[in-house]
């Protein structure tokens, strides 16, 4: 398996969207495409990432925002419903972390839903504040802070 950044615009990009719409997005009865909640007008300036297989096919994606010069928003983790529970989202969200971490941001944070929060605060996560609602789903505000080495 291959982690790597997914530019915008290209197939992997659009695989990416079809993969965030019917993961996401079909069983809330929302539609990505449609603007009513998702904006991908702003997508090409968000850092997109993604495991493929090894003849390319795409199998998760993740995508991160940023807010600032250190901090960034993460958003829309999916792995393709075959491969779930299988390790498959942890080793993207190390990879998309430290792709991050290289370009210098130091402040993660997200909205997880309530099915998915014990997977980020198994990755070092903390929740801020109480649960909200976002996509008519509980979500927590969580976030990840990494700090210079002192070497």
């Amino acid at each position: 398996m291959q982690y790597q950044i997914i530019k915008y615009g290209t197939d992997a990009y659009t695989a990416s969207l079809n993969l965030r719409h019917e993961t996401l997005r079909v069983p809330l009865g929302m539609d990505l495409f449609d603007g009513s909640y998702d904006d991908l007008s702003n997508e090409a300036r968000y850092f997109h990432f993604g495991a493929f297989s090894d003849d390319g096919e795409l199998l998760a994606s993740v995508l991160g925002i940023p807010t600032s010069t250190k901090e960034v928003r993460i958003k829309q983790m999916v792995v393709s419903k075959t491969l779930q529970n299988q390790g498959v989202g942890k080793r993207l969200f190390m990879a998309f972390e430290a792709f991050l971490l290289n370009l210098g941001f130091k402040e993660f944070i997200l909205h997880a839903r309530m099915t998915a929060h014990g997977f980020y605060l198994n990755m070092g996560y903390q929740i801020l504040g109480d649960k909200f609602q976002e996509v008519g789903l509980d979500h927590y505000k969580m976030r990840k802070t990494f700090f210079p080495s002192s070497d």
